[in-house]
């Protein structure tokens, strides 16, 4: 459907911090399927129900990914969670994407596993492998996993997790 590694190193040079709404209106240089799956994406994103509780938050690191090999998606780091918008990965017609927005509040993430896919490397922009382990609302642990990211962008998530882990309230940063 889309090319990882051409999404997110596009993505990867962005300058960020931005604010979510920044990013959705933000000029995109890019062509075909691939700024056909950014803008669907971003206005799923902004027709979701509840974008007015965090249209003003800073996005620091985002980039496309992959969750369970059925939905293919974009994720945002924002500095109290993780913001996800996925569709179907089985749906080539762009103009009907079924998009889903999913949030994992750092406060529920039990744990974060981050890995590197095997024989990868951090300049190929989709190797990095996101485990998130959240407490749902009936207090049993799920795991998602987010495949296919910007390996650059783990230690961001590991940082900003540990932050809100520890009550630290530093402003982050995604250093790259």
């Amino acid at each position: 459907m889309i090319s990882y590694p051409t999404l997110n190193e596009y993505l990867d040079s962005i300058i960020l911090p931005k604010s979510i709404e920044e990013v959705l209106e933000y000029k995109y240089e890019l062509e075909g399927r691939e700024l056909q799956f950014i803008l669907s994406a971003n206005d799923s994103l902004k027709k979701y129900a509840d974008y007015e509780s965090y249209r003003s938050e800073n996005v620091h690191c985002m980039g496309t990914c992959l969750m369970n090999f059925t939905r293919v998606g974009m994720y945002f780091l924002l500095e109290k969670e993780i913001v996800t918008v996925s569709t179907s990965n089985f749906n080539e017609d762009v103009e009907k994407l079924d998009w889903k927005v999913t949030h994992y509040p750092f406060k529920k993430i039990k744990e974060l596993d981050l890995e590197f896919a095997e024989n990868g490397k951090k300049t190929h922009y989709e190797t990095g492998v996101l485990y998130v382990k959240v407490i749902d609302d009936k207090d049993v642990v799920r795991t998602h996993v987010l495949h296919n990211m910007n390996p650059r962008h783990l230690h961001c998530f590991r940082d900003f997790h540990s932050n809100i882990v520890n009550n630290v309230d530093v402003p982050n940063t995604c250093k790259k």
